[in-house]
């Protein structure tokens, strides 16, 4: 055990045991880091890289800092709130001192601005082997991003086997109840990837999928309540799980309705996000009619387009994390799905011609002979998708 198991990751500590327990963190993919005897850091995870938006090479650049040091370079990446510095100062500042003296050489570098205040610290005198602490985020500091609104820490001083200090080691988690993370974890871990990888807007080529339940209305009133609710969540199952299947990016829900994105990065090229999307959009068509009552028949319509400029990105708030597209083509592939009918799934010529000949072979389409009609020719249009769309061949899939 003494390679680097992750060669995206900052370099592994020299020291044997401060190695060791860097790859358990490895191994284990936890959110951590490892201070070194004088409080400095000599290692950042690579999960924990990832959960602040840092590169291995950006992570570097603080080792051989203390965490007082890294705040006052880069206030603005691990900026706490003033009373959560004050209650880790409280706590951390005494436990710091039993350990590092004003006659240490490492002392001014590790207390920095603080360092007067420091030598003025009375040294904890029984030092805790563990201690956990909860820091609030500053909303214009870069964490906020990433971690929300709080992070909690656990610290563990790290003795060698004759009980010599040589180190503390620090876990970071979102300040987030353990047993929502469980129901968090139900989900599909590549899908949540997926989502993580588009943090920041940008223009992302990709297949756009909309689905709808056909004449929801009636639908609602000729079931109870209680059932039109449990078809609604069906739907919304059916689409997401077809959806992650193909290494979509479940989009956003809005009552019976859904959408979805094949990003082409995703995919490997634009014909695989195509044919993604038309494989989904198929086995959500055809498992349509298993949503309700054996009595009263539930029909899906979908519309599918190409998004060539979307500007794709990550939105999160408080109480949701999704991710949107903003452009043209979203709107288009809107009123592409509004004239589908009959439980149909139209889409666009722009869509299809994405497909090369190998994968539109494998959804049994012969792109050189499909025939299209423009959106404005579909008897069932209307003024609004006529206005936003109408010049967009479509066929059925």
């Amino acid at each position: 055990m003494t390679d680097d198991p992750n060669p995206l990751a900052p370099p592994l500590p020299e020291h044997p045991q401060l190695r060791s327990i860097a790859l358990a963190l490895e191994g284990a993919g936890l959110c951590g880091e490892i201070l070194d005897a004088t409080w400095r850091l000599v290692y950042e995870s690579s999960e924990q890289c990832r959960a602040v938006g840092m590169t291995a090479d950006e992570a570097r650049a603080f080792y051989g800092m203390s965490i007082i040091r890294r705040t006052a370079v880069d206030a603005a990446h691990f900026g706490v709130d003033d009373e959560s510095g004050r209650r880790f100062w409280r706590q951390n500042a005494p436990i710091m001192r039993a350990t590092l003296a004003p006659s240490d050489p490492s002392f001014e570098e590790v207390f920095a601005h603080l360092s007067t205040l420091a030598a003025r610290t009375e040294p904890h005198p029984d030092p805790p082997r563990a201690w956990s602490h909860t820091s609030s985020i500053r909303d214009d500091s870069w964490h906020q991003r990433w971690w929300g609104g709080r992070a909690t820490f656990f610290e563990m001083r790290i003795n060698d086997d004759d009980g010599t200090f040589v180190g503390v080691l620090r876990l970071a988690r979102a300040a987030m109840p353990e047993g929502l993370v469980v129901h968090l974890a139900r989900g599909d871990q590549e899908g949540y990837e997926r989502m993580a990888s588009v943090v920041e807007p940008a223009r992302r080529p990709a297949a756009i999928l909309f689905a709808d339940l056909e004449a929801s209305g009636e639908l609602s009133r000729r079931v109870s309540s209680r059932a039109y609710f449990g078809i609604v969540r069906s739907l919304v199952d059916l689409v997401d799980g077809h959806v992650v299947s193909e290494r979509g990016i479940v989009g956003k829900h809005a009552g019976d309705g859904a959408s979805a994105l094949f990003l082409a990065e995703h995919a490997g090229s634009e014909s695989a996000a195509a044919a993604s999307a038309i494989r989904a959009a198929r086995a959500i068509r055809d498992a349509a009619s298993k949503l309700g009552p054996d009595d009263v028949e539930v029909r899906i319509n979908l519309g599918l387009h190409w998004g060539a400029t979307i500007l794709v990105g990550q939105v999160a708030t408080r109480s949701r994390l999704e991710v949107t597209a903003l452009g043209d083509e979203m709107n288009e592939a809107a009123r592409i799905e509004g004239v589908a009918t009959e439980g149909s799934a139209l889409a666009s010529k722009d869509l299809l011609e994405r497909l090369s000949p190998e994968d539109a072979a494998g959804l049994g389409i012969d792109r050189d002979n499909v025939t299209y009609r423009t959106v404005a020719q579909l008897e069932q249009s209307s003024a609004k998708a006529v206005r936003d769309a109408g010049s967009i061949p479509v066929t059925a899939i």
